[in-house]
Order: structure tokens, then sequence, then C-alpha cells
């Protein structure tokens, strides 16, 4: 799957490791609000636990891609650009 979006949005390729990490978990907090939104409207207990955590991973996604440290490249990037 995210290989699919890396072929469709090649601009994607110019982030960082860190960036695509940050990337990575916001695509599972959106697939997890999904399936905390399927649980709740099919009345299953403990779905608002499901859908805080939905919401806390895309505030550390969206704070991550946003920060400083995610546009700073890592060791092994730096090394292999050489």
């Amino acid at each position: 799957m995210i290989n699919l979006l890396y072929k469709l949005f090649p601009r994607l390729n110019n982030l960082t490791k860190r960036q695509k990490l940050m990337f990575r978990l916001l695509l599972l907090s959106v697939s997890v609000m999904f399936f905390g939104a399927y649980f709740k409207i099919n009345g299953k207990p403990n779905t608002d636990l499901i859908l805080g955590s939905a919401m806390i991973l895309q505030v550390i996604s969206i704070v991550g891609l946003a920060s400083k440290w995610a546009s700073y490249r890592t060791r092994s990037e730096v090394s292999t650009l050489d």
C-alpha cells in the first residue's frame, strides 16, 4: 500500500526517513479512525478508546511532520549520499 502511494506521488520519495515514519504513522491513525468509527456504529463497547488513540496518533504524527526533528537527515542517509 505504501509503495503504491510512493509510485502515485513521487514527491513522497523526497521525504527523509523520519518524515516517512511520521507519514506512515499518520496513515495508521487514519485506518484506526475508520475501524473505530465502524465499531462505534455497530455499538461495540470501548470504541471511545480506539478513537481517542487514533486522535493521539494523528497529533503525534502531525507534530512530528511539522517539527525540525523530522527534516534532519539521519546518519545512515547522510553516509549514503557520499
